[in-house]
């Protein structure tokens, strides 16, 4: 009997050569093409080369906050995955908290619109009319979520993100692998950030693999952290001793390590595909099974964001624990250098 992994690899393979010379023709295409400028708008990119989760929204959260403090109004522009927005632009926030729900303009945006106070939070597939949607609404500058690809629009400055832990993830392009690029794409960052990594990893084996890949520029490192438990209007609430875990994000397994490390003994982790949209019947299940084992229930702000769009009101009397976390940048010096630069 054949092996099932080598004909998964061997049924790869070639879609992995095709999509390889459709992203260098492309590239080629929009190297001849000058981006798109929004006048009197700088605008900072942060993306990745790797489908899944690197970290890109909470660390353009990161960037938000520290462009606030700079005394600049910035907005996030974001395609609004999982949401209907399609080519938008639709405001998500001026700066007040969301004005429409997840279900319209995706979950990651709708979690930013509430946690980012003074940020504008634009949405829709059409970015360039996203940051012009953007300076109608005021703002100084922007912070282009999962921007690397998206290259008809300007940019002041690129950042890429890449897994701490395994930058190219085996170099393998789409579908063969994970890589949306391939690593010398890396030739148009401005700044690299290695993330998923702790305070003391000085990351010697990831930095060596972008160095190979042709980057020559700063690279820095970052990580996260759990800022506490909350209920699902935001009051903070202690740690649970056990609880049933639940999300719908890129890497469930690190949300399952991040309760450990804060001490939650996990009886039972129910895994959903990345921005899954929750069902009423889906929380009346999760509920059940809860209560079934006398243990609470803990998810991500991500998710709590697509379950208030079903359950409503009825989540603030339920046994509900969110798990806020947060963008650390560990060599902080260098990238507030490069945003500064990007945003005088």
């Amino acid at each position: 009997m054949s092996d099932p992994s080598i004909l998964r690899r061997a049924a790869t393979a070639l879609p992995a050569v095709a999509f390889g010379v459709a992203v260098r023709i492309r590239n080629a295409m929009l190297d001849r093409r000058t981006p798109v400028r929004v006048e009197g708008i700088p605008v900072v990119s942060i993306g990745n080369l790797a489908v899944g989760g690197t970290g890109k929204t909470p660390l353009c959260a990161w960037a938000a906050r520290r462009l606030v403090l700079e005394r600049k109004l910035p907005a996030i522009v974001s395609r609004g995955y999982g949401g209907s927005a399609g080519p938008g632009p639709i405001v998500v926030s001026t700066g007040d908290g969301p004005r429409v729900d997840a279900r319209l303009c995706g979950d990651e945006p709708h979690l930013l619109a509430k946690s980012l106070p003074g940020t504008i939070v634009v949405v829709g597939s059409d970015r360039v009319a996203g940051v012009r949607a953007a300076a109608a609404a005021g703002a100084h500058c922007v912070v282009l979520d999962d921007g690397f690809q998206h290259r008809k629009l300007h940019r002041d400055l690129d950042v890429v993100l890449l897994d701490g832990r395994a930058p190219f993830d085996g170099g393998k392009l789409l579908p063969a692998g994970r890589l949306r690029e391939p690593p010398s794409a890396l030739a148009r960052a401005g700044l690299v950030v290695l993330t998923r990594l702790a305070a003391d990893d000085p990351a010697a084996e990831a930095e060596a693999a972008v160095r190979a890949a042709g980057y020559r520029g700063t690279i820095v490192r970052a990580g996260h952290r759990t800022a506490g438990f909350f209920g699902p209007a935001g009051e903070a609430r202690p740690v649970p001793r056990r609880a049933l875990a639940f999300c719908g994000i890129g890497d469930p397994a690190l949300f399952a390590d991040d309760l450990a490390a804060s001490g939650v003994k996990v009886e039972r982790l129910h895994a959903f595909r990345d921005h899954h949209a929750y069902s009423a019947s889906r929380w009346q299940a999760l509920r059940a099974e809860a209560e079934a084992i006398g243990v609470p229930l803990v998810t991500t702000e991500k998710d709590l964001s697509r379950l208030e769009s079903v359950a409503g009101d009825a989540l603030l009397g339920a046994p509900l624990l969110v798990v806020r976390m947060e963008a650390v940048v560990w060599d902080e010096g260098p990238f507030l250098r490069a945003l500064r630069r990007a945003v005088p």
